[in-house]
């Protein structure tokens, strides 16, 4: 999970397409995501500084972590779910309100 948790923020730095996630990810979070592309811009490759897992129950779990963007540290919350045989990211948050 953390793995996912880097690649969400490299798209959410700018860095990486949001295309890549699409199989990653349910539609709303996907929509979600293509919002939110680019709002943690950076000069600096984001670095997951920790992460922490949480199992809501066998098949959900969410995911809390801390990202380094060099000047700034950011939060970022997953809740993924384990369906048709893979993980899938189906909600996601991060520090900065809605656009």
């Amino acid at each position: 999970m953390s793995r996912l948790s880097q690649l969400m923020a490299e798209v959410l730095a700018g860095e990486r397409p949001p295309a890549q996630m699409r199989p990653l990810l349910s539609q709303g979070a996907y929509d979600l995501l293509l919002r939110r592309a680019g709002v943690y811009a950076s000069h600096h490759r984001p670095r997951i500084r920790r992460a922490l897992l949480r199992m809501q129950e066998p098949d959900v779990t969410e995911v809390s972590a801390v990202v380094d963007y060099g000047t700034r540290c950011r939060a970022l919350a997953l809740r993924v779910a384990f369906t048709q045989h893979a993980w899938l990211c189906t909600h996601f948050e991060i520090d900065i309100g809605h656009r």
